[in-house]
């Protein structure tokens, strides 16, 4: 009897929350496109990444040309100056410079696309989770665009990949606080200080995946902003499973033999993201879904609990496609894609085509995607879209939005040059492990 109730009273407070908090409109939001000098091809990263680490074993030449050949990346994703520069240079300096030009571009893009002046905003959220300075990226924003005295800032650091989705989530909980006002997010991560110089496997993948990237994402409470703002924010789920230390330590930041500093991915990553994420899911089905599909997920999940206990039995996955007509993840790799397609059983195009685009932008992935899915001209009035990322912690956010118009591609989409080249078919598993 317990879960019935415990299911009625989620119910309630949704309905009763639904009926009580402020509408937050995102209003525009833009990508960043970096300068032609800086595209990379497959061959060129694995070059580059050779020259940048001169002591590399041939057995870590060999795994990176594997991971880079057969992650999902295309040939015209962009890579840090610095990493192209010569003489090689991974100074504070162009590690801020990369920050100014990624977040400054998307800000003013962002303003220049809604006519809302800076200082009319109120509220500043940014994430990026390796490089954090001082001042902070939010006091370089208020530097750089002379924000008002009294804004609103929030620096979220160390979160990962899902992060961007959680600065989404705390900008539209201070909108229900501060009233007519509008909240910037700024989603990045900075690559020039990143890079791993020494030979242990599980350190590689970051050389190999994350490229140059960020957006930025102007959210509203006003109800006179809802005639020209693309979509309604409508639920977020938020799930972290931190408390276990397996997964806590599945993606972390820490130092080689050597002292060299990298990331390390533990062989619980797997494990450790398909809890969070079914957990993710589970919550969001009792808030998504219809009446009818609670009812059956309800009883699906009493039927679980007595299929786990035989061999090979895991849990359903509600029919989301009901409900969701556009999922937009965060692009992780290759495998991570075919994970998630297999589990939620929706398109994962918006994901593959970003990740052979523009590789792995960390938390702004989701909006490179979203972008994807507007150039396509997909995005249709009364349309719902599924955000999900998912990363560090272990963490999984989700975010659903309903378009409240037809969304039309902006003029400055980072998607407009290149879309009549997607969706792409390419086989990554089909390259060889070196080039002739």
């Amino acid at each position: 009897m317990i879960f019935p109730i415990i299911f009625l009273l989620i119910t309630t407070i949704i309905f009763i929350s639904k009926k009580t908090r402020k509408a937050v409109y995102l209003v525009n939001h833009a990508s960043f496109k970096a300068k032609k000098s800086q595209q990379v091809t497959r061959e060129k990263s694995i070059s580059m990444i050779k020259l940048l680490g001169p002591n590399l074993s041939d057995e870590t030449v060999k795994l990176l040309k594997k991971m880079i050949l057969t992650s999902g990346i295309g040939d015209a994703t962009y890579a840090p100056e610095a990493y192209l520069s010569m003489p090689l240079n991974f100074s504070l300096d162009n590690a801020r410079s990369e920050a100014e030009v990624a977040i400054f571009t998307t800000v003013k893009a962002v303003l220049a696309n809604t006519g809302v002046k800076a200082e009319n905003i109120g509220v500043l959220v940014v994430n990026c989770s390796i490089f954090n300075p001082v001042p902070s990226l939010t006091s370089m924003i208020v530097n750089k665009f002379k924000l008002k005295e009294d804004v609103k800032t929030f620096s979220l650091s160390g979160m990962g990949c899902s992060a961007g989705l959680a600065a989404i989530a705390l900008a539209h909980d201070l909108l229900q606080v501060y009233k007519d006002t509008y909240a910037m997010i700024v989603s990045t991560e900075i690559l020039t200080q990143a890079m791993y110089f020494g030979n242990e496997p599980n350190k590689q993948p970051i050389n190999c995946l994350f490229r140059v990237g960020g957006s930025a994402i102007l959210l509203s409470n006003k109800p006179s902003d809802r005639r020209m703002s693309k979509y309604q924010f409508l639920h977020s789920v938020r799930t972290n499973t931190s408390n276990s230390n397996s997964s806590y330590k599945c993606i972390h930041l820490d130092e080689d033999s050597l002292g060299l500093r990298g990331v390390t991915l533990t062989r619980d990553l797997i494990v450790e993201a398909k809890t969070a994420i079914k957990a993710n899911l589970t919550t969001l089905g009792y808030v998504i879904l219809p009446l009818s599909d609670k009812i059956m997920f309800c009883l699906d999940y009493i039927m679980d609990r007595v299929r786990l206990s035989k061999k090979g039995s895991d849990p359903r996955v509600p029919n989301f496609g009901r409900v969701v007509d556009h999922f937009v993840s965060h692009v992780g790799g290759k495998f991570v894609i075919d994970a998630l397609e297999r589990t939620v059983k929706l398109d994962v195009e918006p994901a593959r085509m970003t990740l052979h685009r523009f590789g792995n932008t960390s938390s702004s992935s989701v909006w490179y995607g979203l972008a994807y899915t507007e150039a396509k001209g997909k995005v249709k009035k009364g349309d719902r879209v599924w955000h999900i990322a998912f990363g560090s912690g272990f963490k999984c956010n989700s975010v659903i939005w309903r378009a409240l118009k037809n969304v039309d591609p902006d003029v400055d989409n980072p998607w407009n040059e290149d879309i009549h080249l997607y969706p792409t078919q390419e086989d990554f598993q089909a390259y060889p492990l070196a080039f002739e």
